[in-house]
């Protein structure tokens, strides 16, 4: 999975805005960088969120799956409470996996949480789409990578604040409920080029779909332990 931009000289670095788009039916998600393209519409970010329908809904869904959809909602709401552990961490990375998802940059002033202005068109293109009919009340989590400059526990509560920061946005100006963002911090831990560590695309924010059709009928949504 996948971040933010963080430390010292990551920060003055310049980053080109990188959206993950899924584009798969099945299997692991295809991520297609749109460098030259530019930010995706309000409509690509719908597209690339939507649950994808692998079989009609009257199938029943299969243990691994009902597994799954609990492992996800465990983490979840030990996500609301606190920081994962590293093997939590690993956990819900591989159970969200093939999951719909998308990544971008996010820009922050230096050394800080604090969304830079030039990002905030971005976030608000996330936030209509988020208010769409196919993605309201969806689960979604907001997952915070850095690069490999700093050392790794400043990169993961940075990863966190930043992460936090993107669900602030969301929650403050298209109330989005917090209950229905889990906020994940995973520093340098999934790399997006493992051959060049410190590139700016690493730096990153992941938005997941953690809800599908089968899944929600499976488990019910958690709910803002601050409610």
């Amino acid at each position: 999975m996948s971040s933010l931009s963080f430390r010292s000289r990551a920060f003055s670095l310049s980053a080109l805005a990188i959206f993950a788009l899924s584009v798969s039916a099945s299997g692991p998600i295809n991520v297609a960088s749109a460098d030259q393209a530019g930010s995706p519409s309000v409509q690509q970010i719908i597209d690339a969120l939507k649950p994808r329908k692998t079989r009609g809904l009257s199938v029943k869904p299969t243990q691994a799956e009902v597994e799954r959809a609990k492992v996800i909602d465990d983490l979840k709401t030990k996500a609301a409470s606190r920081g994962l552990s590293v093997p939590e961490r690993e956990e819900l990375a591989k159970a969200v996996s093939d999951k719909p998802s998308l990544d971008f940059v996010i820009y922050f002033d230096f050394n800080s949480a604090t969304i830079s202005s030039r990002s905030k068109a971005s976030l608000d293109a996330l936030g209509t789409a988020l208010q769409d009919a196919s993605l309201k009340g969806a689960s979604i989590m907001v997952a915070g990578h850095t690069d490999a400059k700093g050392r790794s526990e400043y990169n993961q509560t940075l990863s966190e604040r930043r992460a936090d920061s993107v669900r602030k946005y969301l929650n403050d100006k298209f109330n989005i409920p917090t209950g229905d963002l889990t906020v994940v911090g995973y520093g340098a831990e999934h790399l997006k080029d493992k051959a060049s560590p410190y590139a700016s695309v690493n730096r990153r924010v992941q938005i997941v779909n953690l809800t599908d059709a089968k899944a929600a009928s499976a488990s019910k949504p958690i709910s803002d332990p601050a409610q």
